[in-house]
């Protein structure tokens, strides 16, 4: 039974588990043959061939539901209503949630779908208005029949399950377990060279050895006004849910206008809800900087769940995870930066500015250069109360009057009602009563002010500040006169309002992120790891009431009480409502559109949007695996077990690999700071950090040098031992990819659509390759070769750059490509794998549903292993391939989701990988 949102009451937690199971092969003979009778049906009706009579594939009866209502309706009004320019929008985005539900539940729909998706995509993004509806009159039926095509998909897996990729294990009698060789996979693609393989063996059998959780930086919380909660969705196809308190059933919900194109092109809402009068406010985060449509507060109305107007607000860009939003009936306030990604040159910063507007105007009142702020603004009436990193605290007056005509940006010195110096950074919002304002630093201290003069009252520490942590503190929750604070220290503090003294502290299992909740007698919060506990503190002695593991994910979000009930959303787009008696859990609900097949298993209907947030890759060294997190975390874990052995904290989302070189780590993000960082691998203690700016590739280290790729469109060389910069160059646009080394020389490809070849220790420019340019997918070298990947692969020699081989492929490439033993393997758009003979380019084998936006790595023994975005399956195949042109599937494990842009990492038998599910994963 499919169960739409809602709490499957008949599942277990073991059941949530993602576990691989074993499962006979299938016949994939009569998919193939449709896959290309539909392929060619499509090319001939694209390019203007009719058919008379019926089309073959109308009549379809739709017995078999997608698990949504909404794609379920359209599958019945498309069969009376054809797509037009009104809704072709609209139908063509839900086609592409619907194929990647079907692919998410082991249909492959790339090669059938592709050639509709691809067309689709392409006309409804032609900026020109007249062309775009000229175009969409004549092949508005490409949409149709791409309706038509996910129909028959839809068909075959529900009649015949053998017609989808199932998982299953190799038999461990039958192969030969791996040599578990202490070879250390340090880098981006396990080498300097980013060729996929480093001479040591992979896994055999396609089980799961553990699964870590992995979450979003989701920070959204619920909100409550009466028997109503509110829920901010990320999702492509909704902003908002409206649900009833006691039921979690949905009462409404806000839909959003989708925009043409992929993820990228859809703003995701993600701030808290703000309830006024007759409005919701949202704000939203996205890619591509201001030239992209992520910049705007959405104004729901709170009658009839649409959009009544949107006011500018500057772009936040999503690895960031969380828009800090702040607003009242009068004044709305935000942190602002500038996000110019796309101009020549970029120009990205961290927010910076504070800007406060008319509510009902969406006017501009006030723009204040307060310096780097990660800390969501404080809006008391016409008051403003904001954090920023280099430790001040600053309140000022929103309703001022006397403001320049040109509304010109005032420093702060000139704006600000007070200021005060901390001893640390202030990255978490603050709290205030009708007397003093209450907040947490990062030097470990809790801070009290004077409201009304800004003069310290009290500070108290805590015994053993987190260096580690960005953001020390949770939030201050005030209640009469006691102030409840989580820390990093993985303790809950209460403190006397008035003297800051410790009434009682409460141990958990984790760093408390999220802010608690209080009554007069207890106190609800949640650690970190997602254990949420109750304190009755009424008596001599505070009591621990009960404490449960809900989820299996990490919680950020602040927490909202109402009655008997709390309420909280954890990092896997879960909310949840839980009995404060007992702990018990009333309801949970999934503010991304999902259903779950009949053994728990989550299924998505909608997407994240905004862009591809699981991005970071594994390495391995001594015992340790490092990934980074979306939500700002670089983890170092157990192999064996998955333990955490240390985490460290910076200010966004780790896109790149963590890179390892002489027992230090080396790690950047892309939104926050502006900080490179060094770790110590087996401690997490901070060695140096250097200002280079937003960094979304992995750096590259070896021989005592880091090279760094940099958003501003800097390439980088620093010292590896002291952080010092030896040479940077200039580059016209972004450089995203990972550099390569190989020899004395390392290799930068960016956006300008140059590769760039330098002299590794003196920055002396070699040679700049036109067309040479990468993103996702990077560079990678060999034997003197080159093999660049893109629309146009190509295979250069490395000092000449002569044109030594380019493949006939379908479509392009933007993964990083593998190397080993003589055979290049290409990962496609399309989700398909393709092997190439290294010296000539001429193809050896390929195969459908193996692969996406990711690159493949490739074992020792033989095996070539990937995830695909469009499955959510981790597969191993024969490197050789067959006569025919194929190649073998050797296991397949089921994930909670594909692959986005996280490519696995091979050491001792196992591959480690991040899924876009939400969990790092352990294979063996």
């Amino acid at each position: 039974m499919n169960i739409a949102h809602g709490w499957h009451m008949g599942v277990t937690k073991s059941q949530f588990k993602k576990i691989s199971m074993c499962v006979t092969t299938q016949n994939l003979f009569y998919q193939l043959v449709r896959s290309t009778f539909l392929t060619l049906l499509l090319f001939l009706q694209l390019n203007g061939f009719a058919f008379a009579g019926d089309n073959l594939l109308d009549g379809v009866v739709l017995n078999h539901s997608s698990g949504d209502d909404e794609i379920d309706r359209i599958r019945q009004e498309i069969k009376t209503h054809p797509t037009d320019e009104s809704n072709y929008v609209y139908r063509g985005t839900m086609a592409r949630l619907w194929a990647a539900a079907l692919g998410h539940q082991g249909a492959v729909t790339g090669g059938r779908f592709s050639p509709v998706n691809l067309q689709t995509e392409r006309i409804a993004s032609i900026p020109n208005e007249k062309e775009r509806k000229k175009l969409i009159a004549r092949y508005g039926n490409m949409i149709d029949e791409g309706y038509r095509v996910l129909e028959s998909i839809q068909e075959e897996i529900g009649i015949n399950s053998s017609k989808k990729l199932t998982p299953f294990m190799s038999d461990p009698k039958s192969v030969k377990p791996p040599v578990k060789t202490e070879t250390p996979w340090s880098q981006y693609q396990g080498t300097l060279t980013h060729v996929g393989n480093n001479g040591t063996e992979g896994p055999v059998y396609g089980r799961i050895a553990w699964d870590f959780p992995v979450g979003l930086a989701w920070e959204s919380k619920p909100v409550v006004e009466g028997d109503k909660v509110y829920l901010t969705s990320p999702g492509v196809r909704n902003m908002l849910f409206t649900l009833d308190i006691n039921t979690g059933k949905v009462v409404d919900s806000a839909k959003k206008t989708p925009l043409p194109g992929s993820v990228y092109s859809n703003p995701a809402t993600a701030s808290s809800p703000i309830l006024l009068k007759d409005h919701i406010l949202l704000r939203e985060l996205g890619s591509r900087g201001n030239a992209g449509p992520a910049k705007e507060v959405v104004y729901i109305n709170k009658t009839t769940g649409q959009v009544d107007k949107e006011v500018h607000a500057g772009h936040v860009d999503y690895r960031v995870g969380y828009a800090p939003l702040a607003a009242n009936e009068k004044y709305m306030v935000y942190p602002f930066a500038i996000h110019e990604l796309e101009q020549t040159p970029p120009d990205v910063q961290a927010f910076s500015h504070i800007i406060c507007k008319d509510t009902k105007t969406g006017e501009l009142i006030r723009d204040i250069h307060v310096g780097q702020t990660f800390a969501e603004p404080l809006l008391q009436d016409n008051m403003v109360y904001i954090g920023v990193n280099d430790g001040y605290v600053y309140r000022f007056d929103a309703s001022e009057a006397d403001q320049p005509s040109s509304r010109s940006v005032m420093a702060r010195d000139q704006e600000v009602t007070w200021r005060f110096k901390a001893g640390g950074a202030v990255n978490r919002k603050m709290a205030v009563d009708a007397k003093q304002v209450y907040f947490g630093a990062n030097d470990g201290s809790v801070y009290s002010l004077n409201k009304i003069t800004g003069k310290l009252i009290w500070k108290y520490t805590v015994e053993k500040p987190v260096p580690e942590a960005f953001r020390h503190f949770s939030t201050p929750r005030v209640t009469g006169n006691y102030v409840f604070i989580g820390s990093a220290d993985k303790n809950l503090y209460c403190l006397d309002a008035s003297s800051g003294k410790v009434v009682f502290e409460h141990a958990s299992s984790d760093w408390i992120r999220a802010c608690p909740v209080a009554t007069d007698t207890h106190v609800y919060f949640a650690s970190m790891n997602g254990e949420i506990y109750n304190v009755d503190y009424s008596g001599r002695q505070p009591k621990e009431v009960w404490k449960k593991r809900i989820g299996e994910h990490w919680i950020y979000a602040d927490l909202a009480l109402s009655d008997n009930k709390l309420l909280l959303n954890d990092s896997d787009l879960y909310s949840y409502c839980v009995d404060t008696d007992k702990g018990d859990v009333l309801w949970r609900f999934s503010v991304l559109k999902s259903f779950y097949q009949e053994d728990g298993y989550r299924v998505y209907t909608d997407r994240v949007a905004g862009g591809t947030y699981y991005q970071s890759k594994a390495i391995a060294v001594d015992g340790q695996i490092f990934i980074g997190t979306p939500s700002r975390f670089i983890y170092s874990l157990d192999a064996e077990t998955g333990e955490e052995i240390w985490k460290y904290e910076i200010g966004a989302a780790i896109s790149g690999a963590p890179v390892y070189d002489d027992n230090k780590i080396y790690v950047g993000q892309q939104g926050g700071e502006d900080d490179f960082y060094c770790l110590d691998a087996k401690t997490g203690k901070l060695i140096w950090k250097q200002n280079v700016g937003w960094v979304w590739g992995s750096a590259a280290a070896g021989d005592g040098l880091v090279f760094i790729p940099g958003i501003d469109g800097y390439v980088n060389c620093l010292d590896g031992n002291s952080g010092n910069i030896i040479w940077r160059y200039r580059t016209d646009k972004s450089v995203c990819s990972e550099p390569m080394v190989m020899g004395d020389y390392v290799y930068f490809g960016g956006w300008d659509t140059f590769l760039y070849k330098f002299e590794k220790r003196t920055g002396k420019l070699a040679w700049k390759y036109a067309g040479g340019g990468s993103d996702s997918g990077v560079t990678i070298g060999f034997d003197g070769k080159l093999i660049l990947p893109g629309a146009g692969m190509t295979c250069i020699d490395d000092e000449t750059t002569e044109l030594l081989w380019r493949p006939v492929l379908e479509g392009s490439s933007n993964g990083t490509p593998a190397y080993h033993d003589g055979q290049v393997f290409v990962s496609m758009w399309s989700g398909e794998m393709v092997a190439l003979d290294a010296k000539t380019g001429n193809r050896n084998w390929s195969l459908a549903g193996a692969s996406g936006i990711t690159a493949p790595v490739v074992g020792s023994n033989g095996y070539v292993y990937s995830g695909a975005r469009g499955n959510p399956f981790f597969s191993a195949y024969h490197e050789k391939g067959n006569e025919n042109g194929s190649t073998d599937c050797l296991f397949r494990v089921r994930m909670a989701n594909g692959l986005e842009e996280s490519t696995p990492a091979l050491y001792r038998g196992r591959a480690y990988v991040l899924s876009g599910g939400g969990y790092f994963y352990a294979i063996e």
